[in-house]
C-alpha cells in the first residue's frame, strides 16, 4: 500500500480562551511548508483578537504527516481538495472507504465496530489496524476533526511559493488558472514564504532596496538557508523551540501588511514580480462582521 492519504497530525485541537468562541467562518489553507507556515498561521489564529481579529473568523491550516514532503504547488492544492472531498462524506463514505483499502486483511465489521468504538476490539487486533491506516496516512481522529466544519461560509484558498529555482512559471499560471476555476482564494509569495517573514523583521525599502534581484534570485547561500530564509534567520532566531510568534511575528503585522502593499499584490503579477498577497487575507480576516 501506499501513502494515500496526506490530512493528518498529532496535534489538533486548541485550548486556549480565544477558540472557546467558536468561529462561524473558517479559511481552509493548505501551505508548502511543513513547519514554519503552520506555526505562523497558529500564531495568528490564537492571537486573532489581539490582531483585531473578530474571533468569529478562524484560518485553518491542513494539516499533512511529518514525512510528507510533497510540496509542489499542484501537490498544495490536492491537499486542500482532499479535505474539500471529505467535507462531502459521510461517515457511512469513510467506513466505505477505509474497507476497501482493508478488503481482504479486515471484514467490513471489523472496521465498522473500530471506527464506531474500538475499546471494544481486541487489543491485538485494534493495534495492528491502527498501524495499517498509519502506514497509509489515514488520521481518524484529525480527518474527523476536519469535517465538524462544513459551513457554507467557510472559504478555501492555497499558499504558494513562487520559487523560480524549482517551480517553472507555466506551472504556476496553471495553478493561478485551477484556483479561480474553482473559486479558491490563490495566495503567492515570490520568491517564499520567508519574504512574507522578512517583511515582519525588517524595512524592506531600506535595506534591501538595492537588493531586490537577490530576493527574487533568492540562490542558495548555505546547505540550510537561501538568500532570503537567511536574512530571517540572522533576524528571528528560529529554533528547536519554533518560530516565536508571539515575540517576532505579532508586534509586526501590521508592518508586514504596509510593506507587503507596496509590492504587487495580483496573481499573474506575482509570477514575475517579488512580493506576496497574504495581506489581503489579514485584512479580510480584519474586516469580517465590520
Amino acid at each position: 500500500m501506499y501513502n494515500r492519504y496526506r490530512l493528518t497530525s498529532m496535534v489538533y485541537d486548541r485550548e486556549d480562551d480565544t477558540q472557546k468562541i467558536i468561529p462561524e467562518k473558517r479559511v481552509f489553507l493548505s501551505v508548502e511548508g511543513n513547519v514554519t507556515e503552520k506555526e505562523y498561521f497558529d500564531g495568528l489564529s490564537k492571537n486573532r483578537v489581539k490582531i483585531g481579529i473578530n474571533a468569529k473568523v478562524d484560518v485553518e491550516v491542513l494539516r499533512r504527516g511529518k514525512k510528507d514532503t510533497n510540496s509542489a504547488p499542484q501537490q498544495v492544492i490536492e491537499l486542500l481538495e482532499e479535505y474539500i472531498r471529505l467535507r462531502e462524506q459521510n461517515e457511512d463514505d469513510i467506513l466505505q472507504e477505509v474497507s476497501a483499502q482493508f478488503k481482504e486483511q479486515f471484514s467490513l465489521d471489523f472496521i465498522k465496530q473500530f471506527l464506531e468504538d474500538p475499546d471494544k476490539l481486541p487489543k491485538k487486533q485494534k493495534n495492528l489496524f491502527a498501524t495499517e491506516l498509519k502506514k497509509i496516512g489515514y488520521d481518524i481522529n484529525y480527518r474527523r476533526y476536519l469535517r465538524k466544519y462544513n459551513d457554507k461560509l467557510d472559504e478555501f484558498a492555497v499558499l504558494i511559493d513562487r520559487d523560480m529555482q524549482t517551480h517553472s512559471e507555466s506551472n504556476i499560471y496553471e495553478c493561478i488558472k485551477h484556483c479561480k476555476d474553482k473559486g479558491y482564494k490563490c495566495y503567492i509569495a515570490n520568491p517564499c514564504f520567508e519574504f512574507w517573514l522578512l517583511m515582519h523583521l525588517a524595512d524592506i525599502e531600506k535595506e534591501f532596496g538595492n537588493q531586490l534581484d537577490k530576493i527574487k534570485e533568492n540562490k542558495k547561500v548555505s546547505e540550510q538557508h537561501t538568500f532570503v530564509s537567511k536574512e530571517v534567520s540572522d533576524r528571528a532566531h528560529h529554533g528547536k523551540s519554533g518560530i516565536n510568534f508571539d515575540r517576532r511575528y505579532l508586534p509586526y503585522i501590521d508592518k508586514a501588511v504596509i510593506q507587503a502593499q507596496k509590492f504587487p499584490g495580483d496573481e499573474i503579477e506575482l509570477v514575475d514580480g517579488i512580493g506576496c498577497n497574504l495581506w489581503k487575507l489579514i485584512e479580510e480576516l480584519k474586516m469580517y462582521g465590520k
